[in-house]
């Protein structure tokens, strides 16, 4: 039943608007049901058969009788019988509504079939395949003009059975699953929030006051690789402080949790970005500011040469964009820049040597070096944004599939982000969008909605804080209009069909089943924190974060009253 409930949503919509030619077939969910029920039957069939055979004396076929067949294996040779029946059928039901009066498929118009749903073949390795196939000229490059117009319908037929990507693509497999809907809306957003003027570009590193405080982009990639820019998304723009969550995660993986935690806290700093301080133990507040990215820098690979610990770094971050056109590079402009006009930098690098944070053989100007190129690594928004959906993806690229960042790790930084990611803003966010995400002064900004997508924003045009003007406003009109879709939401991870990844599922268990809302304390930010903690816990059980510190709020003026 499960199984036929999972399917049955996966079949395309009836009121689904067609796509150049490619509509949604109603008879595919009767399908769906009548090959469950055959496919059962049959099993049932055979297991019975078995049975009668191990009557009739046949000794070694006695442990596949009736008596040994458990409801789960039944089940499972039922879903496999199903798994390849569906696939054949629901093909040939997609080729006989594509192309109805001849024997061949359209291939432009498959093409852009796929680009409405957020994919790029030309670009999408995992097409790569796929586009030699139909095209003109393989393994040249790429372009829509060489490639076929019309194939056979026995040859697209076994194209996509050999490409799960595509296969998805026809089922409606994928995490978001009305893309166009989700176009349009951010589509809206963007226009709206490109209506702000107010903020102004940072001035403090030299370089970054040549971007033009007009500029605004914002492109989004879900964990499926589906993608979809606005504006100046093929811009480059530095990292600045988005580099540290990344460098967190990849410390923590290179050095451990509990020897990062040892020189770096957890707490939110309530200063801005650069202040000059330390928490009660002598370290820093957190990963994601300065004095905790600077520290991080003097314990990654420290006994190797400064080109190997630049290299190994920016190696990572390569390998989570690793699909995109525009790639990782570096900034040297921007570096020469910080080199010079760091000096804050430079007061707290010997702030955290004289305090004891920084080991002794620790060379300073090494690990300011260091922490100057991590943040001068460039790449474009679009870019940006696959990178921020690889940390929605529990830390592996979306194309590739490669594991870059451990679930751990990922969950340990998403966690971070949530509480300490937008400077001394962040209680504010965290209570209004409830959102993982960092901005830096570069004007760039990342959303992560975990096991959905990421998103990123850049407009050079900042804040009192710090933080993108309309970054911000994107990022709350965003959830503001799907936190009004109830079940709809794609912002909760937990709507989406397939199933939450481990890095949501081995969080934290879920509450007992046996506490009602009657049994709920109402506790300080603080405690609740420290009893929940990540953001993916507070989901599985209340969707929002925002509503539970609404609803908390409501509670306690009550109380008081």
């Amino acid at each position: 039943l499960q199984y036929h409930t999972n399917l049955s949503n996966a079949m395309p919509s009836d009121e689904e608007p067609p796509s150049q030619g490619f509509k949604a077939r109603p008879e595919l969910r009767k399908l769906s049901r009548n090959l469950v029920k055959q496919a059962t039957e049959e099993t049932v069939q055979e297991a019975a058969l078995a049975s009668d055979g191990a009557e009739g004396g046949d000794q070694e076929s006695s442990d596949t009788g009736l008596e040994s067949w458990n409801p789960d294996q039944v089940y499972q040779r039922a879903l496999n019988w199903v798994g390849e029946e569906i696939q054949g059928q629901l093909l040939e039901g997609f080729l006989q509504n594509a192309d109805q009066d001849s024997g061949t498929v359209d291939m432009h118009q498959f093409i852009e079939y796929l680009r409405v749903r957020g994919m790029n073949p030309l670009l999408d390795p995992r097409l790569k395949d796929f586009i030699d196939a139909v095209s003109t000229k393989p393994d040249t490059r790429y372009s829509y003009s060489n490639i076929r117009q019309h194939i056979t319908r026995s040859e697209f037929k076994s194209i996509i059975l050999n490409n799960p990507i595509l296969l998805s693509a026809i089922k409606g497999e994928f995490v978001v699953e009305d893309f166009v809907n989700l176009v349009q809306t951010t589509d809206e957003i963007y226009e709206k929030c490109k209506e702000l003027t107010d903020g102004s570009v940072t001035t403090y590193i030299p370089s970054l006051a040549h971007y033009e405080g007009d500029k605004w982009a914002m492109s989004l990639c879900t964990i499926d690789g589906q993608i979809h820019c606005c504006g100046d998304s093929d811009d480059l723009v530095t990292l600045q402080s988005v580099t540290k969550p990344l460098f967190y995660g990849i410390c923590l993986d290179e050095l451990g949790e509990e020897t990062v935690h040892q020189k770096v806290g957890k707490e939110p700093s309530g200063h801005g970005f650069s202040k000059i301080t330390l928490d009660r133990g002598n370290r820093a507040h957190n990963p994601l500011i300065n004095t905790g990215a600077i520290t991080l820098a003097s314990m990654y690979k420290s006994e190797m040469p400064m080109s190997e610990r630049f290299r190994s770094a920016i190696s990572s971050y390569q390998a989570l964009a690793r699909g995109s056109k525009d790639g990782v590079n570096f900034n040297n402009t921007v570096y020469l820049s910080e080199l010079d006009n760091g000096h804050r930098n430079y007061a707290i690098g010997y702030y955290l040597k004289s305090k004891g944070c920084l080991e002794g053989k620790v060379n300073l100007k090494e690990t300011l070096e260091l922490y100057f190129q991590m943040c001068s690594v460039e790449t474009s928004v679009r870019t940006a944004s696959i990178m921020a959906g690889a940390l929605a993806n529990g830390g592996r690229n979306v194309f590739t599939g490669e594991q870059v960042i451990s679930e751990r790790a990922v969950q340990n930084v998403l966690s971070i982000m949530f509480s300490c990611g937008m400077y001394d803003y962040s209680g504010e966010w965290a209570f209004e969008i409830g959102l993982p995400a960092k901005s830096g002064v570069s004007g760039l900004m990342i959303l992560v909605i975990p096991d959905v997508m990421g998103v990123a924003l850049w407009s050079p045009k900042l804040d009192s804080y710090g933080n993108s003007v309309r970054g911000v406003q994107f990022g709350r009109a965003l959830v503001s209009r799907y936190s009004s879709q109830g079940s709809q939401n794609i912002l909760h991870p937990f709507s989406n069909r397939r199933g939450s990844s481990a890095i949501m599922q081995n969080t934290f268990p879920p509450f007992p089943p046996h506490h009602g809302t009657d049994d709920i304390q109402v506790k300080p930010y603080s405690t609740l924190c420290r009893t929940v903690k990540p953001y993916s816990t507070l989901c599985r059980t209340v969707k929002s974060y925002s509503t539970l510190c609404r609803t908390v709020a409501r509670g306690l003026r009550y109380m008081r009253r």
